[in-house]
C-alpha cells in the first residue's frame, strides 16, 4: 500500500514536469505578433482657385474726326466684346479743353458697334486754318517761329473719365490737323542752307570732283519744277557734308538772309526718296541722318539709313510726332565710308509734312 502511494506520487511529478515543459517550449519558440505598420497621415487637401469664366471687355476707339460747317463729328467704335457702360468723349484743340461743350455723351454700345456723334454745344471758333506762314508768321526774338498758327490740332478722346474698363487703355484719342497742313520742301530752299563739312562752313556748292564735296541741285527728269539735291561728303575717309535749315527770312530791305528754329507742328513727318546716282559705281555706301538742333546747338540725330547701291532709290518716311512743340532747325547729313570714292549721294525728295491719318 505504501509502495502505491509512492509510485503515485512519482507519477504526478513526472505528469507535472512534463507539462511544464511543454509550456516553456511553447512560450520560447511561438513568434511574437508583429507590429501593425504605420499608417501615413492623410496629406492635406489642395483645391485649384476658382477662376470666373471671361464674359469680355469693351473697348473704345475714335475711329473719324471732321468738320462740319461749324461742328465737329467724330465716329467712336466699340471694339471690344462686351458691352461699353455710357461714358463720355472729350475734344481739345490746341492742346486745351474749350470752356463750352467740351463734351460729348455716348451711349452704350454693343460689341462691333459703331456710332457718329457730334459735340453739339461746341462751334468751331476757326477760318479753317487757312492762313498763309507770310501772314501768321513772326519771327520770336529768340530766334523761332510757330507756323502752326495755319492750322489747328484737334484730339478727340473716348471714355475720357475712364469709365469703361477697357480692354485697351492706349487706344482712346485720335488727334487731326484742321487747316492749311504744313508742306516744306528743303529741295527747293537747299541753297539757302548752311552748309558744313569736316572742315568748317563751306558755301561754294561744289560738283562731283570737289575734293572738299558738294552740295548743288540737279534737274529731276521726273518733275522738271522740283529739283533734286545732290550731296558729297568731303574725299577723306569718313568724311562728312551736313545742310541747317529753318525758316529763312529777312528783316529789312537792307537786311542779310536770316534763319530762324521752326516750332515742329502736329502729325509732322520726314518724307525723303534717296540713293546713290547711277554713277556711284566703286562706292562702298554713305549714311544718310535727319535730326534736329535747338536753339542752344545741342544735336539729336532722329534716323539714318546706309545706302549701298548705285541707281537704286529708297523711300523713307520718319515720323516725328515726339518732337511736337520742340524749337528745332532741321539737319540733313551725309558720311562717307572708310572709301570717299563715287560717293554721290542723290535727294530725289526731302520734306517736312504733315500727314492726317
Amino acid at each position: 500500500m505504501k509502495h502505491f502511494r509512492l509510485y503515485s506520487f512519482l507519477a504526478l511529478l513526472v505528469i507535472m514536469s512534463l507539462a511544464v515543459t511543454s509550456a516553456c517550449s511553447t512560450a520560447t519558440t511561438t513568434p511574437a505578433a508583429p507590429t501593425a505598420p504605420e499608417v501615413p497621415s492623410t496629406p492635406p487637401v489642395t483645391t485649384a482657385p476658382i477662376t470666373a469664366p471671361v464674359t469680355g471687355t469693351s473697348d473704345l476707339v475714335i475711329t473719324k474726326i471732321w468738320l462740319d460747317g461749324l461742328m465737329v463729328k467724330y465716329s467712336i467704335k466699340n471694339m471690344g466684346t462686351a458691352d461699353s457702360p455710357q461714358t463720355y468723349t472729350y475734344i481739345y484743340v490746341n492742346d486745351l479743353m474749350p470752356t463750352m461743350g467740351g463734351s460729348s455723351f455716348v451711349d452704350v454700345l454693343k460689341p462691333g458697334e459703331e456710332k457718329t456723334l457730334e459735340f453739339s454745344n461746341y462751334q468751331w471758333p476757326y477760318d479753317q486754318g487757312l492762313i498763309t506762314p507770310e501772314v501768321a508768321a513772326n519771327v520770336n526774338p529768340s530766334g523761332y517761329i510757330d507756323l502752326r498758327l495755319q492750322n489747328n490740332k484737334v484730339k478727340v478722346c473716348a471714355d475720357a473719365n475712364n469709365e469703361a474698363g477697357e480692354a485697351i487703355e492706349t487706344n482712346n484719342c485720335r488727334v487731326m490737323v484742321f487747316g492749311l497742313l504744313w508742306d516744306y520742301d528743303l529741295l527747293r530752299v537747299s541753297n539757302l542752307a548752311t552748309w558744313r563739312n569736316n572742315d568748317g562752313e563751306i558755301s561754294d556748292p561744289g560738283s562731283e570732283g570737289s575734293m572738299t564735296g558738294a552740295h548743288f541741285q540737279v534737274p529731276n527728269a521726273d518733275m522738271e519744277m522740283t529739283p533734286q539735291l545732290e550731296i558729297i561728303p568731303p574725299q577723306v575717309p569718313q568724311g562728312w557734308m551736313q545742310g541747317t535749315y529753318g525758316y529763312f527770312y529777312s528783316d529789312g530791305m537792307n537786311s542779310s538772309a536770316k534763319t530762324a528754329a521752326i516750332i515742329i507742328p502736329a502729325k509732322l513727318h520726314f518724307v525723303a526718296r534717296v540713293g546713290l546716282t547711277s554713277n556711284s559705281t566703286g562706292s562702298d555706301g554713305v549714311t544718310l541722318k535727319f535730326g534736329f538742333k535747338d536753339l542752344n546747338d545741342n544735336v539729336t540725330w532722329i534716323a539714318s539709313k546706309k545706302v549701298t547701291t548705285p541707281g537704286a532709290l529708297e523711300n523713307w518716311d520718319v515720323d516725328l510726332s515726339d518732337y511736337e512743340g520742340q524749337k528745332s532747325y532741321i539737319l540733313l547729313r551725309v558720311e562717307a565710308g572708310d572709301s570717299p570714292v563715287k560717293d554721290f549721294t542723290i535727294w530725289n525728295q526731302a520734306r517736312l509734312i504733315q500727314i492726317n491719318d
